[in-house]
């Protein structure tokens, strides 16, 4: 059958497009109306009817115009007698036509692992949803991660936790061989389909005399040997940042598994400070980022590839600016404006001279963790040496962006990003030129904006032509003023 491809048209009374080789879209990313629908698929096929979905969240988006539209859910299952429960499944409706072979390739080499959760184990690891034209995944079953099962399955944990049990602070002596690992289970943390997964484990320890000890930790697998990298560059930011200058919490890298692209790294205990940031006062508490990032900053390190310059910063901005008008041509005007600007002003920040010093790279409030006064960031397994302004630029960028994919208030956004703003700049030896913020900013806006669009982030696209645009003119007018 052939497959007549079509232009799709935003639809912002949806806040979709509008795919005519996808016609199901809208349906799948119907939160309201999916719980229901899983409930009845899952019971047609052999799940107890006693068990039913409550909710259905899209945790994740990732949609290919006239190709696909993968839908990550996290289910919340309730059973009558009132027990609770959760599970990711990753669905993928495809083209009328194409649903046969791609379901085929979906099972080709791949050995099927049941859910964890023994009452879903009816439901295939793998099957197809004939009336969404969807191929489901259910957890941790998924397309491309193919070492995630072995993740989670709850014997090879526990041995290779007493298979090193030095990483968890028991001496290599004769007693340790007498320690043993007798229980396991994990938390869902985060989970991109196809590219990576974070997980908290929990395991209790027994030492030679019986007594417990509790052990929380957190495992990222990766779907390619990259998972080694991050690791070596998480474990140097570690030894550089943490052992020797204490300049910044990073959590102790524990161990990597090669075979399994995956490593494991300590706890920082604490809440994601995006969870709790309204139990603190907004200027203080993006002061206190400030001096988090500063002291970043300030440490002396070395051995990190270098960070992307100008010219590769400006090449993503035209990259994914071109997807996004392909996708959005009505964005031209506002992009073309941004790129031009862009291109202008390029040399004048190439004059400026900047440090190389260690930069996180996608320094974000997400990446952040607080514990009452205390601060930690988080993720810094792709750490380079570049422009301190990069990260500076991309956490401002991403807080007020916040105001379009989370709708938190744009006053107190503006309120706290100049206050991370003048104390960055009161504990840095460099100069904090706003115009060098802004078209840093701007890049990573186009960035943020076709993202928002491939993952059809409805929030966000819905407030793109507004409060997106407002963002990028007062960006506009920053970098303009020169």
């Amino acid at each position: 059958m052939e497959i007549i491809m079509s232009t799709p048209s935003y639809n912002s009374r949806l806040g979709l497009f509008d795919d005519p080789t996808l016609p199901l879209v809208a349906t799948v990313m119907d939160v309201n109306a999916m719980p229901e629908q899983f409930t009845r698929y899952l019971h047609a096929s052999g799940v107890d009817p006693k068990w039913q979905v409550m909710k259905c969240a899209i945790e994740k988006v990732y949609y290919r115009p006239g190709k696909h539209c993968g839908v990550l859910y996290r289910l919340a299952l309730r059973h009558v007698s009132g027990a609770e429960t959760d599970e990711w499944i990753y669905g993928r409706t495809v083209p009328a036509g194409t649903e046969e072979e791609r379901f085929e390739k979906a099972l080709a080499g791949l050995k099927p692992t049941p859910s964890a959760h023994e009452f879903l184990r009816p439901l295939p690891p793998i099957s197809f949803w004939r009336d969404l034209n969807m191929i489901l995944w259910v957890f941790p079953q998924d397309p491309d991660l193919e070492t995630l099962p072995q993740s989670v399955d709850s014997a090879y944990v526990r041995q290779q936790v007493e298979a090193n049990l030095e990483a968890f602070g028991v001496s290599a002596n004769g007693s340790a061989a007498q320690w043993r690992c007798p229980e396991f289970y994990y938390d869902r943390i985060k989970f991109m389909p196809s590219k990576r997964c974070v997980l908290r484990y929990h395991v209790n320890l027994l030492d030679p005399s019986g007594k417990s000890h509790e052990k929380t930790f957190y495992c990222k697998i990766y779907n390619n040997g990259n998972s080694r990298y991050h690791f070596d560059m998480l474990k140097s930011a570690y030894e550089q940042l943490t052992v020797k200058s204490a300049a910044v919490n990073i959590p102790r890298p524990l161990l990597h598994f090669d075979g399994l692209h995956t490593f494991w790294q300590e706890e920082w205990p604490g809440h994601a400070l995006l969870d709790v940031i309204d139990q603190y006062d907004w200027q203080d508490i993006f002061r206190r980022v400030a001096l988090v990032l500063a002291s970043f900053h300030r440490s002396p390190a070395n051995g990190f590839d270098a960070a992307p310059n100008l010219n590769e910063v400006l090449e993503k901005a035209d990259e994914d600016a071109a997807k996004l008008l392909r996708l959005w041509p009505q964005q031209q005007a506002l992009v073309s404006r941004v790129l031009e600007l862009l291109h202008a002003t390029k040399p004048v920040f190439d004059k400026q001279e900047m440090p190389a010093v260690p930069i996180h790279g996608a320094c974000r409030i997400e990446q952040m963790l607080a514990r009452g006064n205390e601060l930690a960031l988080v993720d810094f397994d792709a750490v380079t040496l570049g422009d301190p302004i990069h990260d500076v630029a991309e956490l401002i960028a991403s807080l007020q962006y916040m105001g379009l994919t989370r709708g938190l208030d744009s006053e107190r956004i503006a309120v706290a990003s100049e206050a991370f703003y003048r104390s960055y700049a009161e504990q840095v030896p460099w100069a904090c030129d706003r115009r060098r913020i802004g078209w840093y900013a701007l890049a990573f806006l186009m960035t943020k904006f076709y993202s928002s669009t491939k993952n059809l982030e409805r929030r966000a696209l819905q407030q793109i032509e507004t409060a997106g645009k407002a963002i990028c003119e007062d960006w506009l007018n920053t970098v303009g003023a020169m």
